[in-house]
């Protein structure tokens, strides 16, 4: 079966902070190249980018290349991603090329396509030009490198405000912050047995309704699933106790739903969701 074909962008928008950044780093290093990476989201058919991060103090830039201060990207975007409600992602690259030449060198292209590989939207490319005045040309980069070249706009007021919306200190509050811990142990117990992810098989999705009203019904445990075709992973974690526990759901030879715990202790579905149950009534 064909995969859906993704939407093409319309445009591209862009916050002044993050082009104010982008002229910042283009006069500080002239005429030299330099360059860096774009945060933002892939938001209703276009590339909205929030911020844009320099390559860093210890990058190398020349008359004819740049390479990246890779440690201090990785940490400056991490932070700047977290200063928003809703984290940013890494969208996309913007650098300098010398003179009027706004094509992708070889080089170029090979890290474009890296960049497209990670999403299913593919990735944002940005080339910086002086001739003689500041040009920023965008290119959507599909996964084929068919590079489509977009509108580019900049006006904050254009972005959606619920992507520009920062974190507040009510963001802080004891709840919701026990929460956000809550859901980073579920991540990780989830990581402890990796499997590739996949949609369940139509017979094990069938019998789990009862398993997932009883998970809806009781307050005791956060839980995190995970689809991964014949196995479906159930994270566990005790909400104001000690217990974290990963189970996986399979269906037997004889077409029962059985549960089996990383620790080896195996259950039947029946008796795995009578427990939950039984902790939904205290």
């Amino acid at each position: 079966m064909s995969q859906p074909s993704i939407p093409a962008p319309l445009e591209v928008l862009f916050s002044r902070r993050a082009i104010a950044a982008i002229c910042a780093e283009t006069l500080e290093h002239h005429p030299l190249e330099t360059g860096g990476i774009l945060l933002g989201h892939w938001h209703q058919r276009r590339w909205q980018v929030l911020e844009a991060i320099d390559p860093g103090p210890a990058a190398r830039c020349t008359a004819t290349t740049f390479e990246y201060d890779r440690a201090y990207v990785e940490h400056l975007a991490s932070k700047l991603a977290r200063q928003y409600c809703k984290p940013l992602e890494l969208i996309g690259l913007w650098h300098r090329h010398p003179g009027s030449f706004d094509r992708f060198s070889a080089e170029d292209d090979v890290t474009n396509q890296r960049f497209a590989a990670l999403t299913p939207h593919g990735a944002l490319s940005c080339l910086v030009n002086l001739d003689p005045a500041f040009r920023l040309t965008a290119f959507h980069v599909p996964k084929d490198l068919r590079y489509v070249r977009l509108p580019l706009v900049v006006g904050d007021a254009l972005i959606d405000s619920s992507l520009r919306e920062p974190l507040h200190p009510w963001d802080l509050e004891p709840e919701g912050l026990a929460e956000q811990a809550l859901a980073m142990e579920l991540q990780q117990l989830l990581a402890r047995v990796p499997r590739v992810r996949s949609a369940l098989l139509p017979a094990l999705a069938d019998g789990l309704e009862p398993l997932l009203a009883a998970l809806d019904a009781q307050n005791s445990w956060r839980y995190g699933l995970r689809a991964c075709g014949r196995v479906l992973q159930v994270a566990l974690v005790e909400v104001r106790g000690p217990r974290r526990q990963l189970w996986e759901l399979s269906l037997s030879r004889s077409g029962q739903l059985q549960a089996l715990r990383d620790d080896g202790w195996r259950r039947s579905g029946s008796a795995f969701t009578e427990q939950l149950q039984e902790v939904a009534r205290v």
